[in-house]
């Protein structure tokens, strides 16, 4: 039995680990996924109206997270979001630590019948509340100081890894799902 649960153990750390390692980042460094929904015969323009709605009230998971609109161009049925999401807290020693968020672009480009969604996450930033100190990290810095780490360390670094992806995979899936409301209904 204890066996069973050293193995099980053991494997669950060694699909963490493979985690961090195959996280997929840009030529910049910066976490990207695209997404293509269709919606079978819903002009671009209704498309670009539901995309322009999307994230007015959205603020992310834990309600501290910012979005507006950037760029948006309803000729090209282009619609660009800019925000940044909470990552949290990050206790080093009685109250002091790290602040964290990451700022992200979420770009929908709507066609007759289908849209193209695509978040991409440069940094994360971590802001120190004892001094201000602000320190800015890309994905894929962050990735490769999760590889080099070890025990708790590790384990506290794939979580941060997977609450940032999680919580970008999150906002296309949102505005996808978004999309495919039919005018009828309430977002």
């Amino acid at each position: 039995m204890t066996k069973k649960i050293l193995f099980c153990a053991v494997a669950m750390m060694m699909q963490l680990s493979v985690m961090a390692q195959t996280i997929e980042v840009n030529e910049s460094g910066a976490y990207e996924k695209k997404e293509v929904v269709f919606v079978d015969s819903v002009s671009s323009g209704v498309l670009f109206g539901r995309a322009m709605e999307a994230l007015s009230d959205w603020t992310g998971p834990d309600g501290k997270a910012k979005a507006g609109i950037d760029y948006q161009d309803k000729e090209t049925g282009t619609v660009i979001y800019k925000g940044r999401y909470s990552l949290g807290f990050k206790n080093v020693f009685l109250g002091d630590g790290w602040r964290r968020y990451s700022d992200f672009t979420l770009k929908v480009k709507c066609k007759d019948g289908k849209a193209q969604v695509t978040v991409t996450v440069p940094t994360m930033t971590g802001v120190y509340n004892r001094n201000g100190m602000t320190r800015d990290w890309s994905v894929k810095e962050l990735i490769d100081m999760v590889n080099k780490q070890k025990g708790e360390k590790k384990e506290r670094g794939e979580a941060l890894l997977e609450d940032l992806i999680g919580t970008a995979d999150g906002l296309v899936k949102s505005m996808c799902e978004r999309l495919k409301v039919g005018e009828d209904e309430d977002f």
